[in-house]
């Protein structure tokens, strides 16, 4: 954690601009993907959990809504590839904005978006193997990538509220 401290914060601020650029014009690449998916998003295939609702979600989406799930695991490898960068860069300005177990807290945090971006790279795999393998998916698989994306999510909302909380708690002064 010590290597984190050595970083400074007008390093940070280049690394969080960048990132909120790059993340921001990949979500909209995703954001377009996923509107072939509806009824059914990609959030809803990460925690399909189960065989039977995945392959409801594979018959909603016919043939062209599993190659835009593909498409959409394609692009969620640059994706994950920038915005842990983003929430580890805030976190960590939000924590040096701190003191105490606040700012320890932070600096552990800041941790939390890389480790949820493996984890994200586990919940791709899982669902790009359990698309290929239509339409018999595996439940394992499936159960895999949701409980990877429940673990991804709740690391970068530990993340992400704390960089807000912390930010709010600086503007209050």
């Amino acid at each position: 954690m010590k290597g984190l401290a050595g970083i400074s914060s007008r390093t940070l601020w280049v690394i969080a601009a960048l990132s909120a650029v790059l993340t921001a014009v990949l979500s909209v690449k995703l954001f377009a993907i996923n509107e072939a998916l509806k009824p059914y998003g990609i959030v809803c295939y990460e925690f399909a959990w189960s065989a039977e609702r995945a392959m409801r979600m594979y018959s909603a989406w016919g043939e062209a809504g599993r190659e835009a799930a593909r498409s959409s695991l394609r692009y969620d490898v640059p994706y994950l590839l920038v915005y842990p960068f983003l929430f580890s860069s805030l976190t960590l300005l939000a924590a040096r904005a701190a003191s105490g177990w606040l700012a320890a807290l932070g600096t552990w945090l800041a941790v939390a978006p890389f480790v949820a971006a493996l984890l994200d790279a586990l919940e791709d795999l899982a669902l790009w193997l359990a698309l290929d393998r239509f339409p018999q998916p595996p439940e394992s698989l499936l159960r895999l990538a949701a409980l990877a994306a429940g673990m991804k999510f709740l690391l970068l909302g530990a993340s992400g509220l704390y960089a807000l909380g912390m930010g709010l708690r600086r503007l209050k002064g």
